[in-house]
């Protein structure tokens, strides 16, 4: 259910006080009795006024079904990668939805949330529930990329992630990769970026997407690979490494060993071993295309929670 205080589409006598009384209501959460001693006003001029919110299309509610999920696949993938958690929609067009609906029930009223990048992440974070203002904390967790289109860099997704949470942001004003790694440390040294890297270590959910590597298939393409960061040297011997995907900015193989260490010295990003950290990590996924990079991305044991969809549930446990 989705609630929406807009402009009314019928007239209303104090168009101003019923906004404030809606907001109240329905964005803080508080009673009706509590409205009425706020404002000094009598409860039953609350009701009416929360009336003819509804009544004049000032307020919109709206009702959505609950994704579709096939419980049999995510509980074989929970048993085959020992996950903590694992969702199934039957389909992929349900996989942002069901995604949206998972992870807000996963952020508690004071834990710090940590979002990567990326085309997936950004579908899935417009679907997480509006709430008010919360004690909540968005981390970015990788620099930023020019090359990334509106909406799916890492920087927005943290901001736009933060808004719908009600929580403070913490922002990496960095690129995500540099040239050198003197560079790196010297941005890091900086406070404003040293700031946001220091709560990496607070981090109680970490929200991702596996992408493939290397890929022909721009939809399946790892953001990594998408953003240009990576010259043709880079992804050449990302390849012969064997590379199949990656989280964040970390590439993996087939075995989910992370196979170029080195990237890590250049990258204005969560680390390995901080991921490992995190008592939650989810990664959204989905497509079979994706498959053999999700099975890697499993086998790395930094993810312990997975959403994807049914084909590609049933593609990763048949190359399992």
């Amino acid at each position: 259910m989705s609630i929406e205080v807009g402009p009314a589409t019928a007239p209303l006598s104090n168009p101003s006080l019923a906004t404030q009384v809606a907001r109240l209501f329905f964005d803080r959460g508080m009673t009706k009795v509590e409205i009425a001693t706020h404002l000094g006003i009598s409860r039953f001029k609350v009701a009416r006024l929360l009336e003819g919110a509804l009544a004049s299309g000032l307020v919109r509610i709206e009702y959505r079904d609950a994704p579709v999920e096939d419980r049999v696949l995510a509980t074989a993938l929970e048993a085959r990668f020992h996950l903590d958690l694992c969702a199934v929609a039957t389909s992929e067009d349900g996989v942002t939805r069901l995604a949206g609906s998972v992870i807000d029930g996963l952020i508690g009223p004071t834990d710090v949330v940590g979002v990567a990048w990326g085309s997936t992440l950004a579908a899935v974070v417009r679907e997480i529930p509006s709430r008010p203002a919360s004690s909540i904390e968005v981390v970015q967790l990788a620099g930023s990329s020019t090359r990334f289109g509106r909406g799916r860099d890492a920087g927005e997704l943290a901001r736009v992630l933060a808004d719908r949470l009600g929580a403070t942001h913490r922002a990496i004003y960095a690129p995500a990769f540099v040239e050198r790694a003197a560079l790196r440390a010297a941005l890091l040294s900086e406070p404003e970026v040293a700031e946001t890297v220091a709560r990496f270590g607070a981090l109680d959910l970490a929200i991702v997407g596996v992408g493939a590597m290397p890929s022909a298939d721009l939809d399946a393409a790892s953001s990594l690979l998408r953003s240009g960061v990576l010259d043709d040297a880079d992804v050449a011997r990302l390849a012969a490494a064997g590379a199949i995907g990656d989280l964040v900015v970390h590439p993996f193989d087939a075995a989910g060993r992370f196979v170029a260490p080195d990237l890590a010295e250049r990258a204005i990003a969560i680390g390995v071993e901080d991921l490992r950290r995190v008592r939650r990590v989810v990664a959204i996924a989905s497509g079979t295309r994706k498959a053999a990079a999700i099975r890697g991305a499993l086998s790395t044991g930094v993810v312990r929670m997975l959403i994807t969809d049914g084909p590609t549930a049933r593609a990763v446990l048949d190359g399992a």
